[in-house]
């Protein structure tokens, strides 16, 4: 490939603004100039992007999105797209020996320079155009190189769904903290006249402030001398500051929602003392955002709810329930809790679509009956209130182990919470926006050690980890591809997003512009010898793609 012609010109979907209307030009893909590189900068050709529904608030929300950077949409538009696929067509002298012309890699869109974000697709251009600038933010970024390298025989199409398998592996790789933070913010506010101690965890890990609200002068002086430093005493809960360990002592509710609204990203919050009954308004985006983690024990030890039900894995032999387990990105959890030789024995599937239902029970019944899990899947919409309460009731008497949300809807989560076991864990994958709150039992965190967790994105490790997995066929990510299509439909492909038209992820081929937005189920009608490609007549190969290629090539 080293004799690659660049055209002069490229179609591209630039975001003008908020909203579908600002999404390219009459519903039509923009021609503009294929961009000029810069000696230590490489252009590339975007072989294959993944559509994902986080591009569907990118452009819904347009400036307003936290990840962009540009000011005015109009004047300074950004180009989507950030599960993309790409191979180098040219290298900057700077950078000549160090990449070639032909090399073909995956991105990690979550790109940091000196802790900044600069997200591809977000903030710098990304994949929803034919050709894209790969500069030194993303070649030398706080991770180093965000670019991976994969290998000629995996399919583009496939490599394109390895960023939203990432974002699912990573989701059980999450980091729980067990200690205070080191040198950290600490806020504790108390309801009552108790004492409270320190414990050993917050002693150890010596923070730089303390401050408190409502202690009493006793308890306030006996927390100096053990920490060794002079806690600030306020009046009334802060607003406008960050904590990055927060302690909720037996305070009244109308006190612990604002209180726990205070921490900073990653915050830890600790409900300590006697809270029976109790429930509480607390954000539920930033625990997906922004790595909120509650948690909580009864005594008066500041320390003694830290490194407690601190898994991040669904339990061996437990009871999961996925609600929103047969959608494009649920269908992955629902995978990989079937595939799972050490995950759980009873899975429950909820959906409000009955096909992708069908196409998940279909896609995993062997593994199902090979492992002998007791699943079963069930549309919510086909049964009233009652029978679905009874439903979850009689599948989880004691409650779940273990619930997936996969569903950004509060009233969906708030009902989930209230069938978590002793022990369980929820994890809030779905991206319910920062700043909303949903009510979580206080009793539940303190008294049956239930715990939620959430992440949204990825790094770079995670994405190399399925990467890994990928090549040595410990994972089939092909099994997520529910769609492929060309530049010219991929609006029509954000719609079937959108409607959830296809039961998993579809795939734009940017550089096929004419090729028409088509499920994997009736691939073969895009050329007659595409069938042949399929393996077991149904699965998209390489040979399928380079069927497709020599079809629609015009560059691809």
């Amino acid at each position: 490939m080293s004799n690659v012609t660049i055209p002069e010109q490229m179609l591209a979907w630039p975001l003008f603004g908020a909203g579908m209307e600002n999404f390219g030009v009459n519903d039509q893909p923009c021609t503009i100039p294929v961009p000029e590189i810069k000696a230590d900068e490489l252009l590339v050709r975007i072989d294959a992007i993944g559509l994902c529904f986080s591009d569907v608030k990118l452009i819904r929300a347009g400036e307003a999105h936290p990840r962009v950077i540009s000011k005015d949409l109009k004047k300074d538009p950004v180009i989507p797209g950030h599960e993309a696929v790409m191979t180098v067509v040219k290298v900057g002298d700077s950078l000549s020996g160090k990449f070639n012309v032909g090399e073909r890699f995956i991105i990690q869109a979550d790109i940091y320079v000196n802790g900044k974000g600069f997200a591809y697709g977000y903030a710098i251009n990304g994949g929803m155009e034919q050709y894209s600038v790969i500069d030194q933010r993303i070649l030398n970024g706080d991770e180093g190189c965000y670019l991976l390298p994969i290998s000629e025989e995996m399919p583009s199409a496939v490599a394109a769904l390895l960023e939203p398998w990432t974002c699912v592996q990573a989701s059980y790789m999450i980091e729980n903290r067990t200690a205070p933070l080191a040198k950290g913010r600490v806020f504790i506010a108390a309801g009552d006249k108790q004492i409270y101690t320190a414990g050993e965890a917050l002693k150890k890990a010596a923070p730089s402030s303390v401050t408190a609200w409502g202690l009493s002068a006793e308890a306030l002086e006996a927390l100096n001398q053990e920490l060794g430093l002079k806690i600030a005493l306020v009046d009334e809960i802060p607003s406008g500051v960050e904590f990055d360990d927060i302690f909720l002592c037996n305070l009244p509710t109308e006190f612990a929602e604002p209180a726990a609204k205070l921490g900073s990203r990653g915050a830890v919050t600790s409900f300590i003392g006697q809270y029976q009954s109790r429930n509480g308004m607390f954000d539920v985006g930033r625990i997906h955002y922004e790595g909120f983690f509650y948690q909580g024990a009864s005594g008066t030890d500041l320390s003694k709810a830290y490194g407690l039900n601190s898994r991040n894995q669904l339990k061996k032999g437990g009871t999961c329930w996925l609600p929103g387990g047969a959608g494009a990105m649920g269908q992955m959890h629902t995978q990989l809790a079937v595939e799972n030789p050490d995950g759980p024995s009873r899975i429950l599937v909820t959906d409000m679509d009955s096909a992708r239902i069908a196409n998940v029970e279909s896609l995993l019944c062997e593994t199902i009956a090979r492992r002998g899990i007791e699943f079963k899947a069930v549309n919510p919409s086909t049964l009233s209130k009652d029978e679905f309460e009874a439903l979850l009731n009689d599948f989880a008497p004691d409650g779940f182990d273990d619930i997936v949300m996969l569903v950004p809807v509060v009233p969906v989560l708030v009902q989930a919470a209230q069938h978590l076991g002793k022990d369980g864990l929820m994890n809030i994958f779905a991206g319910i926006p920062a700043g909303v709150e949903g009510v979580l039992s206080i009793d539940g965190i303190v008294n049956r050690n239930q715990r939620y967790i959430g992440s949204s994105g990825s790094r770079t490790e995670h994405l190399r980890h399925t990467l890994v997995l990928s090549e040595t066929g410990k994972l089939n990510p092909v099994t997520a591809l529910a769609a492929i299509g060309g530049m010219k439909s991929l609006k029509q492909g954000l719609e079937a997003v959108i409607a959830a038209k296809f039961p998993g992820k579809t795939v734009i081929f940017p550089n096929a512009p004419d090729m028409p937005l088509t499920p994997i189920s009736e691939i073969a009608k895009l050329g007659a010898e595409i069938g042949d490609t399929l393996a077991c007549g149904e699965t998209y190969t390489m040979a399928t793609e380079l069927e497709l290629k020599s079809i629609y090539e015009d560059n691809f």
